[in-house]
């Protein structure tokens, strides 16, 4: 069983957390590992103020990822805490075998932060899961599909936080799902605008 190789990444101004499922094996931060995941070139151009999504933020340095955070008021974190992999080559998040998951809810109380932000379907449905308190599952007994934008309003602790689906930073998607339909949706919910 091994652990998750990250704590989560949140300063001070964090409100808003950004959700992910488990990195794979080897990379140095959060989305790091391929130009397939566009995370970082849509995080980058929110910050820079472009109207369109560059390449290459994969290949920022994790300083740079994390001032792009902290300007943002954006932190990052995984739903996965320790696990097993089929394959420990494997990026697929069908290839886990969670151990134990991350309390979000906890971690959000804890830093005061209002708002989850779910990049991939399979964190909201490992999330959706935690919420039972039962032992963690493969991703193929979560049957459940969920659609993007508001999803629901959790109370923890005389606090709500908001828990939303955002379009998967892969290149691939959903049909429709332009890279610029990705970024007026991920700015609309970082930016609150």
């Amino acid at each position: 069983m091994r652990t998750h190789p990250f704590e989560p990444c949140i300063s001070k101004t964090t409100r808003k957390l950004l959700v992910g499922t488990l990195p794979p094996e080897g990379v140095t931060f959060y989305f790091s590992n391929s130009h397939n995941t566009r995370l970082w070139d849509i995080l980058n151009a929110i910050t820079i103020e472009s109207k369109y999504v560059g390449k290459g933020g994969n290949n920022l340095s994790d300083d740079r990822k994390k001032e792009v955070l902290n300007n943002l008021k954006v932190g990052i974190s995984d739903i996965i805490y320790s696990y097993e992999r089929d394959h420990y080559d494997s990026v697929k998040d069908k290839h886990i075998q969670p151990k134990a998951y991350n309390d979000l809810l906890q971690l959000a109380a804890d830093n005061d932060i209002n708002e989850l932000l779910f990049v991939y379907q399979s964190a909201y449905k490992w999330f959706v899961h935690s919420l039972e308190k039962v032992e963690p599952v493969r991703l193929r007994k979560l049957k459940l599909k969920y659609a993007i934008g508001p999803q629901q309003e959790i109370m923890f602790r005389d606090k709500a936080i908001n828990c939303i689906l955002l379009p998967s930073p892969l290149n691939r998607g959903t049909k429709g799902q332009t890279l610029a339909f990705k970024l007026e949706f991920y700015k609309k919910y970082i930016l609150g605008i």
